[in-house]
C-alpha cells in the first residue's frame, strides 16, 4: 500500500492492512487503541503529509478534525506521514489537579 512515517519509525503498510494493524506488527511503542472498530478514539492520529488518499474502512463514531484519522479505521494509499494526538484526559486530568491543589491551598489559609 505505502510507506508511513510515525513518530517512532518508519514502515511499510501490506496491502488490505489498516494503520493500527500496520503499527502493532512493527511493534510501536506508543500507540494507543482498545475497541479496533471506531468507536473510543483512542487511535486518533493527526495526518502531517500525505501523496494520495487515506481509505476509510470503517466509518469512525468518534470525533476527528479534519486532518485527523482513527488508526484502525483507516489504509493510506502512498505515502503517509502521522503524529500522535494527545490523550484529551491528560489535559483534563492536568486541569483538575491544578484546581484541587488551587481549591487545597485556599482551604488551608482559611484554617
Amino acid at each position: 500500500m505505502g510507506w508511513v512515517f510515525t513518530d517512532e519509525m518508519r514502515f511499510y503498510l501490506h496491502d488490505g492492512e489498516t494503520l493500527l494493524q500496520g503499527m502493532r506488527r512493527t511493534q510501536h511503542q506508543m500507540v494507543r487503541f482498545e475497541c479496533q472498530e471506531g468507536y473510543c478514539g483512542c487511535c486518533k492520529m493527526r495526518v502531517t503529509a500525505k501523496t494520495g488518499v487515506v481509505n476509510m474502512v470503517r466509518t469512525p463514531i468518534a470525533i476527528l478534525e479534519d486532518d485527523e484519522i482513527l488508526a484502525c479505521c483507516c489504509c493510506p494509499v502512498g505515502t503517509v506521514c502521522v503524529t500522535y494526538v494527545p490523550k484529551a484526559t491528560d489535559q483534563h486530568d492536568d486541569a483538575n489537579l491544578a484546581s484541587w491543589i488551587n481549591l487545597m491551598n485556599v482551604s488551608n489559609n482559611h484554617t
